[in-house]
């Protein structure tokens, strides 16, 4: 039945639970209506797409693949769920994964940035997240082109075991983008972990690409940005981070020239108003530290500095 919770992505979390507090089987959620449903949650469902025989169905048609390919699955409520995941209001109602969960229950910085990364920001990446894992911190990014696969191989040059883990936006059983599933076979081997809030099979459609940033931003009680341009989904990391109570700190390589010609040319076109919006010179403007290098963002971090903590603009550490 969690199987099957776990895709009605219409629910809520907490309505989720009920659902599976109530009933004691998928049988049981198979032969229920939405008008069932929505007496259950004690909320009217428009417009919900539900069939709860295909439901069934698929369920029971992922239980094999997740035994053969060892996929582990934990639901929200059970102990090895990431700690910090489980305090957002809408956190997976289950994190399906490849390798050890045990690397999200150390300290963890997640590491974001944009794809066509420049290459002073690409070596500012690696540079901090070999560092962060050195210093015994899980360095949390998205598996993507650019910025989060130098993040995750900044953090595997480190050589410590559970250095880096990946969120994917897609089924734990696939690789997106297919181009690093060498990426993603090196983390697994080093004792990190690929994790996914979708079942085996689930396609990368467009809007996964967001929810999976935000299950990024809830792993770590930092997000670092190293460079990102306006409205770019490195920035809509940082949303959430914010949204989640966490800090969010700029690398000063979002600042170098490659860096900023990259940001005006971004700003141009549909949706130039809202990338303006959307920018790390906005984040620096309501006090989001700026660091040089891993050290500078222990201080940071000590000093509880963060957008959230009204700091001087643009303060450097």
């Amino acid at each position: 039945m969690d199987l099957a919770l776990a895709s009605m992505f219409f629910l809520t979390l907490r309505e989720k639970f009920v659902l599976r507090n109530n009933l004691d089987s998928l049988d049981k959620l198979a032969l229920m209506s939405i008008d069932d449903i929505s007496a259950q949650i004690q909320r009217p469902i428009k417009k919900a797409l539900w069939d709860g025989s295909r439901a069934a169905a698929l369920a029971r048609k992922e239980m094999p693949v997740i035994s053969a390919q060892k996929i582990g699955a934990v639901r929200a409520d059970q102990d090895a769920y990431p700690p910090l995941l489980r305090q957002i209001p809408d956190a997976p109602y289950m994190l399906f994964f490849r390798g050890s969960l045990e690397c999200l229950h150390k300290r963890c910085v997640s590491v974001v940035g944009t794809r066509r990364v420049c290459r002073e920001a690409a070596m500012a990446t690696a540079d901090f997240c070999k560092a962060a894992a050195n210093a015994g911190f899980t360095v949390v990014s998205g598996l993507a082109y650019g910025a989060d696969s130098y993040a995750h191989n900044g953090a595997l040059q480190s050589g410590q075991p559970g250095s880096t883990a990946a969120v994917l936006p897609c089924g734990i059983d696939a690789v997106v983008p297919g181009g690093n599933k060498s990426l993603a076979a090196k983390i697994l081997r080093s004792g990190g972990a690929l994790v996914s809030e979708y079942v085996p099979g689930f396609p990368g459609e467009t809007w996964c690409f967001v929810q999976r940033n935000r299950i990024v931003a809830a792993l770590s009680g930092a997000t670092v940005i190293t460079e990102a341009p306006g409205g770019s989904g490195a920035l809509i990391t940082a949303d959430f981070a914010l949204g989640y109570g966490r800090d969010v700190v700029l690398h000063k390589s979002c600042f170098c020239q490659k860096a900023a010609e990259q940001n005006s040319a971004g700003r141009q076109g549909p949706g130039a108003e809202r990338k303006r919006r959307m920018t790390v010179e906005s984040l620096m403007e309501e006090g989001a530290p700026v660091v040089e290098d891993f050290d500078g963002y222990m201080r940071a971090i000590e000093n509880e500095s963060g957008v959230q903590k009204g700091l001087r603009k643009g303060e450097l550490f």
